[in-house]
């Protein structure tokens, strides 16, 4: 069995965590979900899906993580929250002074 896998935006952090959930064979890359046209992108996993970010709640029961792979400054406090309603979440927020209001915010959402 393995975890199902989602990311969020496919810039160069979210190509870099498909190339990763490639590495570890308990890992499936479900979908990657873009604010671009989804025509448009072209993932390296055959298998997966590229979907509009507005497709997300079709998919709360299809992904068991959902990595969100936007920016600190803008995308994260507003985007992890969200997703943190519908799915299990990791990001990488690193704006250090307000990390413990991110995490709050998200707990809070959760």
């Amino acid at each position: 069995m393995s975890i199902k896998i989602g990311i969020m935006g496919y810039g160069n952090l979210g190509r870099g965590v498909e190339c990763a959930v490639k590495q570890n064979p308990d890992m499936e890359l479900a979908a990657v979900f873009t604010r671009r046209d989804p025509s448009q992108v072209s993932i390296l996993t055959s298998s997966a899906k590229v979907c509009s970010v507005n497709d997300l709640k079709d998919w709360t029961d299809k992904i068991d993580v959902m990595i969100i792979c936007g920016g600190s400054a803008t995308d994260l406090p507003k985007q992890t929250p969200e997703r943190a309603k519908m799915f299990n979440v990791i990001d990488s927020f690193d704006t250090h002074a307000r990390i413990p209001e991110h995490f709050a915010n998200v707990d809070s959402a959760a």
